[in-house]
């Protein structure tokens, strides 16, 4: 089979590699490193050869050492190791000679001294796995990813440049083989032994408001391989509080930033109606881009954006807010492993009793309305928990109160999908209780995600005393995505009931840092950009769009674009 490179490819020459391996799951492995560029590809004409199995090798170990003496790799990874003999020519040939195995804890990766460019990017990976402490390593094996264990520093990935053998000790169970982290250190590992290496880092234009910038501009500057060097804001000369390394570079005019010559990528976090504009002329002028979502407006729109960025090569990605909360990751791991059979009813709830500041995201005109500013992310989150068609959607809003601001005071949307389920997506300036941000009910049980820190929040919305007692209300946190969820409960219905503590809410800057290193290691790396393409954003637009022009027909049923 041909290697099929993505379009988020961005290092040359890529090498092939053939994987072998008997272990159940070590598919997602496979295609990973197929859509990064590294495979598959035939025994016979493989830059390197990639061995996951838990069985002896008998004799193919003269194979594989002959393969590595004619400089082809040979990296031999998970439970490999544990399967060879003591006496294994293998393992002499590794520098590596494997000790014991230690029972299965939570482990912490640290870069080696060889292995900085491995463990670039690699976020918190903390593998719950059993792995092998070396008795020994020889002095000209490169320790690549080192685990800290009883005051001392032990290598679990290496390298032998003399002899062409690499060690990889983790990856012997499902839970790691399926995950993207370790999927991505080997094939960081693959790339250093075969010598290739990242190309140099990136230089970003930041386009946008104060507002919307800041959360960009705290994730890029977290991240290798990415430049901030120019940004435009319409604030103050001076750099943010958050800035305290390097400095970007204040642009007065937004057409300057589109086509400064030294930016490979411009961010476009602009008001939504002039996503189109400035994604459009900064793809006109050669850059690759990331838009804020929602995407643009119509799917027409979209649609623009998506052949102008084919006909160039260029990469259109879109940072949808949402996607890194624990508390969503937790429940769509938990829908994913079937904890609650099928999903047959989603609600999911934004808001609380809230006046609206008056900023642009309260107008219509330029936020796209309500639900398109605040209702994107859930509807971003349904669509990636039932992999449906959706069949039609229904929309209604209401305004009471909030005069002063054109956007509705309360959404709701109706989802209906090919299979029977629906979902229905709240957005509200006006609830005063308390509301779970996310429930998914399914055929086996319930998930419920828990907002409990916000309904702690019962500051009075006129400034006024608190009311407490059965009389008390509740005022949600201004910033929805900043309250995030105490908890996780799965309810099934054989009456078992189990709450999931999760980590506490973080800032908007966890998800931007999460997406800007997928981004930088599309770029710089060569690895593909799963989740963030058009592709992902287009039906998310479509519903919106169709949600808009159900509420302007009272309610009737659309079907989205």
């Amino acid at each position: 089979m041909t290697a099929r490179v993505g379009k988020t490819t961005r290092v040359p020459g890529v090498p092939r590699i053939h994987l072998v391996s008997n272990l159940p799951g070590v598919n997602a492995l496979g295609d990973h490193l197929r859509a990064a560029g590294l495979g598959p590809t035939s025994a016979r004409s493989a830059d390197a050869l990639l061995v996951l199995i838990d069985r002896p090798l008998d004799h193919v170990e003269q194979e594989l050492l002959d393969r590595a003496r004619q400089s082809v790799p040979v990296l031999l990874a998970g439970p490999t190791v544990r399967a060879l003999p003591a006496d294994s020519p293998l393992v002499e040939a590794s520098g590596l000679i494997p000790g014991r195995a230690t029972p299965p804890y939570e482990l912490r990766l640290q870069a080696g001294p060889q292995g900085g460019a491995i463990m670039a990017r690699s976020g918190d990976f903390r593998p719950r796995e059993s792995w092998v402490i070396p008795e020994k390593v020889a002095d000209d094996v490169e320790r690549l990813v080192l685990i800290r264990h009883e005051m001392g520093d032990y290598p679990v990935c290496t390298w032998r440049p003399a002899t062409g053998l690499g060690m990889f000790t983790l990856g012997t169970g499902a839970a790691v083989l399926g995950d993207a982290a370790y999927h991505r250190l080997v094939g960081r590992w693959l790339r250093h032994c075969l010598g290739v290496h990242d190309a140099p880092p990136v230089g970003v234009g930041l386009l946008g408001t104060p507002d919307t910038t800041a959360a960009h501009h705290a994730g890029l500057d977290a991240t290798e391989g990415l430049e901030l060097t120019a940004l435009c804001d319409g604030g103050p000369g001076r750099a943010p509080a958050h800035a305290a390394g390097r400095l970007p570079r204040r642009v007065e005019d937004p057409d300057d930033l589109v086509n400064d010559p030294e930016l490979g990528v411009v961010v476009v976090a602009t008001p939504t109606h002039t996503h189109l504009e400035w994604a459009g002329r900064a793809l006109e002028a050669g850059k690759h881009v990331v838009v804020q979502a929602p995407l643009c407006l119509a799917t027409s729109d979209a649609d623009q954006l998506a052949e102008l960025a084919a006909e160039r090569s260029l990469l259109l990605a879109v940072y949808p807010e949402g996607r890194a909360d624990p508390g969503y990751r937790a429940l769509r791991a938990a829908v994913g492993r079937g904890a609650i059979g099928e999903p047959l009813r989603l609600e999911v709830h934004r808001g609380g009793l809230r006046r609206p500041v008056g900023t642009w995201r309260d107008d219509e005109r330029i936020s796209g309305g309500q639900l398109y500013d605040r209702g994107a992310a859930g509807v971003d989150q349904v669509l990636a928990l039932v992999d449906e068609p959706v069949e039609w959607v229904s929309a209604a809003e209401l305004k009471r109160v909030w005069y002063h601001v054109s956007n509705a005071d309360h959404s709701r949307l109706l989802l209906r999908f090919a299979s029977g389920a629906e979902a229905q997506i709240t957005v509200s300036d006006l609830t005063v209780a308390a509301r779970p941000s996310l429930e998914v009910l399914g055929s086996v049980g319930t998930l419920i995600l828990d907002d409990a820190p916000a309904a702690a929040n019962l500051e009075p919305p006129d400034g006024g005393p608190a009311v407490t007692g059965r009389h008390a209300g509740r005022r949600a946190a201004q910033d929805d995505d900043a309250a995030g969820a105490a908890s996780l409960l799965l309810a099934t219905y054989d009456g078992v009931r189990t709450r999931y503590p999760l980590p506490a809410p973080g800032s908007a800057r966890v998800g931007t840092e999460v997406f800007y290193r997928d981004l930088a290691d599309s770029l710089v790396s060569g690895w593909p950009l799963a989740g963030y393409e058009v592709e992902a954003a287009r039906p998310v637009v479509a519903v919106l769009e169709a949600a808009v022009r159900s509420v302007a027909t009272g309610g009737a049923q659309v079907v989205p674009l």
